[in-house]
């Protein structure tokens, strides 16, 4: 089953519009201060400890830590690149969509992004108004300014579709993509991101943002595992785990492609690659499990992602139909429209779209 893939204008895709989605751009967005244009003054890595403006490194170095965060420390620590970080501990919530970058300067490689409202633990700060954060498990730097003790109250945030995008209509999010409905080949979309360095299309990337928010105050912290992936790297991913089983467990090449194709999409083929998948975990485990089902979160998620667009995509009991194993922590996006018609189904996404074809 071959699909076609809608074009049809609407007007509820219109009324859509979120500035900051500029998704694999986001290096170019935001290189002036690291932060959108016009909200605070230009930062340069011409910056030095001599130059820093004093508002920031009085506010850094003077205030309190919060109460969440241990008491502050002022210990240096030399980063063996030319800067020097004074050790604190405390926790800051992000008032504007940051660059997150290897090192305390505009011209280090940025490795992930924080958007309004997210939480940064840090760990240090420099004189000239950086702030040393932990960041998917490793060390990175975010400018201070643009960080509060507070967490920030935020405007509901809309979404900017650009002229001619590939989703011209709610209806478009709604098709199947699997192991035989590859996307074509003009596939292409735009992305934002969702948490830390996970990024979505810019449409799925809104509504998850917002599931997660939700899922937040009603207690529950949900975990991005994996989102958006470019078929170049599903190419490679897919390759390295077919030679894997080849070299580890003595499998032919045939054997091997068909274990991995049980949980890996080929390029081309997978939801990940469509931008409208995301894998969501509980905060405690830092994989995929299928005793996720057995946790609060998965209760929330069962209960909620319909509400903002998104299905349980591989369900128990259809690994026939799906080609997948059931995973109860892939959710895929398939737009407000349907998402409750299908979750109240029961059925998977193959079943429903052939029952309801014209």
């Amino acid at each position: 089953m071959r699909l076609k893939y809608k074009r049809a204008a609407a007007a509820a895709l219109a009324a859509l519009t979120l500035s900051g989605c500029a998704g694999r751009q986001a290096e170019e967005k935001l290189q002036s201060g690291d932060a959108p244009a016009g909200t605070v003054p230009a930062v340069t890595s011409a910056w030095s400890e001599e130059t820093a403006p004093e508002s920031v490194t009085e506010a850094l170095t003077t205030s309190a830590p919060v109460t969440k965060g241990p008491e502050a420390v002022t210990t240096a620590t030399e980063t063996g690149d030319g800067y020097t970080v004074y050790d604190r501990s405390e926790v800051r919530y992000s008032i504007d969509t940051v660059n997150v970058r290897e090192l305390p300067s505009t011209e280090s490689k940025v490795v992930g992004q924080l958007n309004p409202g997210d939480e940064a633990a840090v760990t240090g700060y420099t004189s000239t108004g950086w702030l040393r954060i932990s960041y998917n498990g490793a060390t990175a730097y975010v400018f201070g300014q643009y960080f509060s003790e507070i967490k920030p109250e935020l405007p509901e945030q809309e979404v900017v579709i650009p002229e001619g995008y590939y989703f011209s209509s709610p209806a478009d999010y709604f098709f199947i993509v699997n192991k035989q409905n590859f996307l074509p080949e003009d596939y292409a979309i735009e992305t934002d991101f969702v948490q830390g360095s996970y990024e979505l299309e810019i449409v799925a990337a809104k509504h998850c943002k917002d599931m997660i928010a939700a899922a937040e105050k009603d207690g529950i912290e949900l975990k991005v595992l994996s989102a958006y992936r470019t078929v170049d790297y599903q190419k490679k991913l897919f390759e390295r785990n077919v030679n894997s089983r080849m070299e580890d467990d003595g499998m032919t090449y045939d054997e091997a492609y068909y274990d991995v194709s049980i949980n890996i999409a080929p390029p081309g083929g997978s939801e990940h690659n469509a931008g409208l998948a995301v894998d969501i975990i509980d905060k405690n485990h830092w994989d995929t499990y299928t005793a996720f089902e057995d946790t609060k979160e998965f209760e929330w998620l069962y209960a909620h992602c319909a509400e903002y667009g998104f299905i349980l995509r591989y369900l128990k009991g259809k690994e026939d139909i799906t080609g997948y194993i059931y995973e109860p922590w892939h959710y895929r996006y398939v737009g407000t429209e349907y998402a409750s018609a299908v979750m109240a189904s029961g059925l998977c996404l193959e079943e429903y779209i052939g029952q309801n074809e014209t």
